[in-house]
């Protein structure tokens, strides 16, 4: 019995109406390449989308956007909060390997429609590109053999490298879209303007403090010398108060809490702070001595660029607030800084040393080169005191030049022990200079003292020639007038008619001037921790110096006229916009009409800390991933419009294995394929995209000339190519079944009925099959095809 394809076809008919979807089970021919600028536009629109949110993204961050201390929204949950950021940053991810998969597929399809084809590897490239395990599998490596082939080489290379840029693409677009979608807690640049100091520099750094020193001594003179913050001994008392403390176990911990931060990488720091209170607190700062060939070292910032920038710190702190309209709790960490040079001061002293009474030779460190310390060298000190007394002594002693380029020498006497006829005496070396650094204050101290940052040890001034023997070679020269003022007698200490100078008092508070009967043994002996009171000595002259020199000239930082406590600020005159400039980082105070010459300006910046987009190595690495698929996808965009070509067919993986399937069986170049390919040369098979007139497939209303696309292969992708007796037996076989009654296309109209077999089922099957020997056609625009 034979049965015709007319009925098969009334029977696929009436299963189609007794569909109870309501859909067709048929598919209906389509149109594989459209030519319209409209269609183009709208399957463009996911390029469009994801470029718009990108710029969006990539905006915020170049320009910068302050969130606020803490991530909040309607949702009162800074983990909800960063959790939705997340999901968003994910969704562009997306988003952006989406609009990757339409580049890729639109040269996939142009390959293999319009171009020489594709291996057999590549062809899905379109589908796995954005899984980055593709590139190091034998489906991809094992395809690329092909750029050298015949065809447009360069046309091969493109479409390589589109698709691994593409793939890198896919894999960094989440990272980077959460790099700068993702907002972290970091500081955030809040303004900045110059400051106006009323001086040149050599007024503020001076390199030479041995002259007469009238103009200070105006205002630092008698008692009010160490209450007044500008002068050489304002920071007495809050040093005498420090030292008070401590003791020489455990001086260097002392006040410095474990969890607090190193200050530019020491934890041995304190504030000094002033009575009148004329200068901010100033943190001294450095290393102290750990063992006989070591010295102490310390650094304090300048007194009067701390002044001027502590009220700039207010007003630029209500500047914010106002113009920003943020409450302070939006506001998390505070952070000043400014450009200015800071004091050092070093200070090594040698061993304590025994005289008689008679004996009057010292040995002092001396200084090789620049500032390194070397061997001692004896001196006589004339001015020894060679009267016993209970209480320790220390004065000053000018160095001279075979000493190197030491600022100054100073010597300790201590207390006489009643049954010997000999002292103790500590002599000490100071070096005092100039460093370049950043002055701070920051979260951990917000306007509770300032302290230097980005310390520029190897510019260190006044600068040394080996050469020079000018007396500021190398260090600063202290003269006996700026002495007096650093360490004038006080009466503060009720220790009867004598009267300590400030050093003395510090010594003396700081446990060194004990006269028990057991104190040169005490000093001479190393298992009873003499060396440790060395130190302590060290940092106790070191911080006495480098405070002094701090406040060097900054009585210019006022306008001295007038009452002392009502002094105002010199050069501190707001521009009528003020807040609006030094938020925006433009200069904000009046020039003063003086000479450029009596001015020294000072850049100052502000920074808060909180969650923020701003642009930094990172955003702008994650901002290169962005920008590269922004240009892939512009191109894309401008590529497709003017063409006006555009297609949506096999964009998945049953698209491509309903392509297959319904296209001519490639026996001789796929052989052996059904249980996987493991072949690089398998996966070189070109293939191509044509279509093919088969008259004997049904007809449909918008299909009457039966054409229809196939995935084809070259029949030999390797001419030169020995068969061996199997593939020889295979395609022997093969052509055998290309001319059976059951092989593709269909020749014969009827088929018998066998027992047991579905008619229509096999009539369908053999409607699947075509004949080799069909003409074959490229795609051709707004062609309907089955």
């Amino acid at each position: 019995m034979w049965i015709s394809r007319a009925a098969c076809k009334k029977a696929k008919s009436d299963a189609s109406a007794l569909n109870t979807f309501g859909d067709e089970l048929e598919e209906p021919p389509k149109v594989i390449v459209a030519e319209s600028v409209f269609t183009a536009l709208r399957r463009c629109t996911c390029h469009l989308i994801t470029i718009l949110v990108t710029i969006t993204i990539i905006t915020l961050n170049l320009k910068g956007v302050y969130l606020g201390a803490d991530l909040m929204s309607p949702v009162k949950s800074e983990t909800i909060n960063l959790m939705f950021l997340q999901l968003a940053a994910k969704a562009h991810e997306i988003m952006i390997v989406n609009s990757l998969g339409l580049n890729v597929l639109h040269f996939v399809r142009s390959e293999l429609l319009f171009g020489d084809g594709l291996p057999l590897g590549l062809v899905g490239s379109g589908l796995s590109f954005n899984n980055f395990e593709y590139f190091f599998k034998k489906e991809f490596y094992g395809s690329l053999e092909y750029i050298g082939n015949h065809g447009s080489k360069a046309r091969r290379v493109m479409f390589v490298m589109v698709v691994i840029v593409a793939g890198l693409t896919a894999a960094l677009a989440g990272p980077a879209s959460a790099v700068l979608l993702v907002p972290e807690s970091q500081d955030w640049a809040a303004g900045g303007t110059r400051l106006y100091l009323n001086g040149s520099e050599s007024d503020f750094w001076p390199a030479d403090l041995s002259g007469k020193l009238s103009e200070l001594r105006s205002f630092c003179n008698g008692n009010d010398s160490t209450h007044l913050g500008i002068c050489p001994a304002g920071g007495f008392h809050s040093l005498w108060r420090h030292w008070e403390t401590v003791n020489s176990t455990d001086f260097r911990t002392q006040d410095v809490h474990s969890y607090a931060k190193d200050l530019s990488g020491s934890n041995f720091y304190w504030p000094v702070s002033s009575v009148s209170s004329q200068v901010p607190p100033l943190y001294a700062l450095g290393n102290s001595k750990k063992n006989d060939s070591d010295a102490t070292t310390l650094i304090q910032p300048h007194a009067a660029a701390v002044i001027i920038l502590q009220k700039l710190a207010t007003d630029w702190w209500k500047a914010l607030i106002s113009q920003r309209g943020m409450s302070p709790d939006q506001v998390n960490d505070r952070i000043i800084s400014a450009n200015a040079r800071s004091r050092i001061t070093v200070v090594r002293c040698e061993s304590p040393q025994e005289l008689l009474h008679s004996d009057n030779t010292v040995n002092f460190p001396s200084i090789n080169g620049r500032f390194h310390f070397a061997k001692s060298l004896p001196l006589a000190v004339h001015s020894l005191n060679n009267t016993a007394v209970d209480h320790l002594r220390f004065q000053w002693v000018h160095l001279p030049a075979e000493f190197g380029a030491a600022s100054i020498g100073g010597v300790i006497e201590t207390p006489w022990e009643s049954n010997k006829a000999s002292g103790v005496v500590v002599s000490c070396t100071a070096q005092a200079g100039w460093v370049p650094a950043t002055v701070f204050t920051d979260k951990y101290n917000f306007w509770t003292g300032w302290y230097p940052w980005n310390i520029q040890y190897g510019d260190r001034t006044p600068a040394w020639s080996a050469t020079s023997q000018a007396a500021s070679n190398g260090r600063i020269s202290l003269g006996d007038d700026w002495l007096s003022l650093l360490t004038s007698a006080t009466t503060f200490l009720d220790v009867g008619s004598w009267r300590p100078s400030t050093i003395e008092s510090i010594l003396l508070n700081a446990g060194l001037g004990s006269s028990s009967n057991a104190i040169t043994a005490d000093w001479l002996d190393q298992r009873s921790g003499s060396q440790e009171k060395v130190a302590l000595v060290e940092a106790i002259i070191c911080s006495v110096i480098v405070d002094g020199l701090s406040r060097t000239g900054s009585y210019r930082a006022f306008n001295t006229s007038g009452a002392i406590s009502q002094w105002p600020l010199a050069n501190y005159n707001l521009l009528p916009d003020f807040q609006k400039r030094i938020l925006r980082n433009k200069l904000a105070f009046e020039i003063p009409a003086v000479s450029p010459e009596n001015l020294t300006r000072i850049e100052s910046s502000m920074q808060v800390s909180g969650f923020s987009f701003k642009g930094s190595l990172a955003a702008y690495l994650a901002m290169t991933v962005l920008l590269t698929h922004l240009l892939m996808a512009t191109v894309h965009i401008i590529y497709v419009i003017r063409s006006s070509r555009t297609s949506r067919s096999w964009g998945s993986v049953a698209d491509l294995i309903a392509l297959s399937h319904t296209s001519q069986p490639a026996f001789d170049v796929l052989a052996n394929t059904s249980g996987g390919i493991v072949s690089r040369k398998t996966f070189l098979q070109m293939a191509k995209i044509r279509v093919r007139n088969t008259p004997n497939l049904p007809k449909h209303a918008h299909n009457a000339h039966h054409e229809h696309a196939e995935l084809l292969f070259e029949s030999s992708a390797f001419p030169n190519h020995q068969w061996s007796a199997s593939e020889h037996e295979l395609d022997e076989i093969h052509n055998k079944l290309s001319r059976h009654a059951a092989t593709w296309p269909l020749n014969i109209a009827e088929i018998p009925a066998y027992a047991g077999l579905d008619p229509c089922v096999m009539a369908a099957s053999v409607e699947r099959l075509a004949d080799n020997e069909e003409a074959t056609d490229i795609v051709r625009p707004s062609q309907q095809y089955g």
